[in-house]
């Protein structure tokens, strides 16, 4: 009996790992280079200053794929009030975008300390005494959003489309 059951669950494992490599797992959503739009014809004043419409005027200029999902992150560590994380393809490049929000009129420690060190450094830790690893960051003009934009292409027009990216965000609402 034991030896049918160590035979049954090494063949599920095999099923299973076969499963996983074959498909190399789920799809991300993407958008090319190419893609995009003029951003003189997309006015932050359509939408409000809060970080699901940031997300919808990233949307709208085709930063960020209309099929792509947001993943709700734990923003409370760094002392946010709301954070997303974004997980698309640009020209079949992974890219990873975490954009948080600040209630600037009630930072607590952490907020505070982490736009600090933002500010001064161009990164932050989220936890100073245990965390060796420091995230580049970038904050809007106004010091409500923070933006980590992941790409790890060398490809020119990825590097203008994550300046593109940033840019947009420090001037919303700025």
């Amino acid at each position: 009996m034991k030896k049918i059951l160590i035979s049954l669950f090494s063949l599920l494992i095999a099923v299973s790992l076969t499963g996983c490599i074959g498909t190399g797992g789920p799809e991300l959503p993407g958008v090319n280079t190419g893609d995009g739009v003029d951003p003189a014809k997309v006015k932050t004043s359509d939408y409000k200053n809060n970080l699901k419409e940031l997300e919808k005027y990233l949307t709208a200029l085709k930063y960020v794929p209309s099929d792509a999902e947001p993943t709700e992150m734990m923003y409370q560590v760094i002392g946010a009030k709301a954070g997303d994380r974004y997980n698309f393809t640009v020209d079949n490049t992974p890219i990873y975008v975490e954009l948080y929000e600040f209630d600037t009129d009630k930072l607590n420690e952490d907020a505070e300390r982490v736009i600090g060190e933002v500010r001064k450094n161009g990164s932050f830790k989220v936890f100073t005494d245990k965390d060796e690893n420091e995230y580049p960051a970038e904050l809007s003009s106004n010091g409500k959003y923070l933006l980590l934009y992941t790409d790890n292409s060398s490809n020119e027009s990825n590097i203008e489309r994550k300046k593109n990216f940033t840019k947009a965000v420090k001037e919303f609402y700025k």
